[in-house]
Formats: structure tokens, sequence, C-alpha cells
């Protein structure tokens, strides 16, 4: 809900604001049925500001829907939520979330939220667990977790229209050849997505890009989370 918004069709409209403004936000849900909520900052960023858009921004997005009748709701969560899991683990949606950072717990806020807002409100909902959302892939960790563009368009538009999800969790990739995942919410949403990383071996092996590691074993990270899940933190305080 922030930045530019160019080649509007006449059935558009472009509001920008900031995410923190909860009057501008709570004018934008008036008369919306459905909310697909991107707006977030990455791990990068200080707690300050993770909590204020990430968190803060996420409640004012999703209180603001439920006072004006919103009835679903797409968020973009992300693989980082489980992304403490070994990278041998096949997780699935069903499983406890395994937040590899900050960002990734709050992450896991929206979804926990998503599932008050179905239980107490009936909203209905979508959290997709995006990977490495990207035009191309990007580094060997990619050639597992891409998301292409086509394909998180067709995911989108199919949370979007189902008759009924719920509140679900869905795995957001590509249809990656080396994908380290399983989600059987893909058939329930009918998401078949068709691009695939390992077609773009050849660009990232000149690139320098190690593809020719095994899938398992000499992988470039033991966790789901990437580098997220090895980022050097603040150190305790010892006695």
């Amino acid at each position: 809900m922030s930045g530019r918004c160019g080649n509007l069709t006449g059935n558009e409209q472009a509001i920008v604001a900031d995410v923190g403004d909860r009057a501008a936000i709570e004018a934008m849900m008036r008369d919306v049925r459905a909310v697909v909520h991107l707006t977030g900052v990455g791990g990068d960023y200080d707690l300050e500001t993770l909590f204020r858009v990430n968190a803060r921004g996420l409640f004012d997005v999703f209180e603001s829907a439920r006072l004006e009748g919103v009835e679903r709701i797409v968020f973009a969560s992300s693989n980082h939520a489980f992304g403490c899991y070994p990278i041998t683990e096949r997780v699935s949606p069903d499983m406890p979330p395994r937040p590899d950072s900050l960002y990734g717990v709050f992450k896991v806020l929206g979804e926990t939220m998503l599932r008050n807002y179905h239980d107490r409100h009936g909203i209905r909902s979508v959290s997709l667990r995006i990977g490495t959302y990207r035009p191309l892939p990007i580094d060997q960790r990619s050639l597992a977790t891409w998301l292409s563009p086509a394909d998180v368009a067709q995911l989108v538009d199919l949370s979007l229209r189902h008759p009924d999800p719920g509140c679900m969790v869905v795995n957001g990739y590509s249809n990656n050849t080396r994908l380290k995942t399983y989600d059987p919410n893909w058939s329930v949403l009918g998401y078949q997505p068709t691009d695939n990383a390992e077609y773009y071996l050849e660009m990232l092996r000149a690139n320098g890009v190690d593809v020719d590691s095994p899938d398992r074993g000499e992988w470039e990270w033991p966790e789901h989370g990437g580098s997220h899940a090895r980022v050097a933190e603040r150190p305790a305080r010892r006695a």
C-alpha cells in the first residue's frame, strides 16, 4: 500500500498510502470484498521497522478489513515461517511453524491472526508461504525455492476464487525439480505451477552458481530458511 502505481486499467484505482496510516487503510476497505496483503519489509530491517510494518501494520490491515466486512484475505507469508527445519525434511503446512528469524516470527503471527479472524469472524483466508520470488532463479537455493511471477499470479487468483478455503496455509513455489517441501493444499486449490527453476541451470552456471552439487548432503544451506537461519545475532550476556 505504498509506492507508485502505473498502467491502470479502466476498472482500477490507485491509492498510495503508508501502511501505518490507519485512517487511510480503513478508507481503502470500504465496499471491498477481498484483500491481498503483500506489504512488508525484509529481515534486514531493525526491530522497530519490522514491528511497525510487519506486526502493527499487519494488524491494522486485518482489523480494518474485518470492521468493513471484508470476506477474504490473501496474505503474503513466507518460507521463513518454517525456515529452521532441516533441508532434508519435507515440510508441509500442517507441521508446526519453526521461524528462522524475527521476520519469520511476524509471518507466523500473521497466519495465527488469520486463524483467529476465521474462527471468531468467519473471514476466509489463504496464507502463501512464498519462497524465492524473483523473475528468475538467483542461486543454488532458489533451484528448490523459486516462485515465478506467472505462478504467483496463478496462486493468488486461485486463492481469491476458491469457494471456501477456510483458513488455509499454502507453500508458494514453482514446479521446481528440486522442490524440498510437500503440500497437499496445492491440489485443494487447483494450483498447477508451470515454471521450473531447472530450466535456468545454464544461466546460473554461467553466473558462477554451483548447480552441480548433490541435491542433498552437500546443499548450500542445511535449513529451509537458507542464510536467515544462520545470521549472527547479538550474543547473550554471560554471568
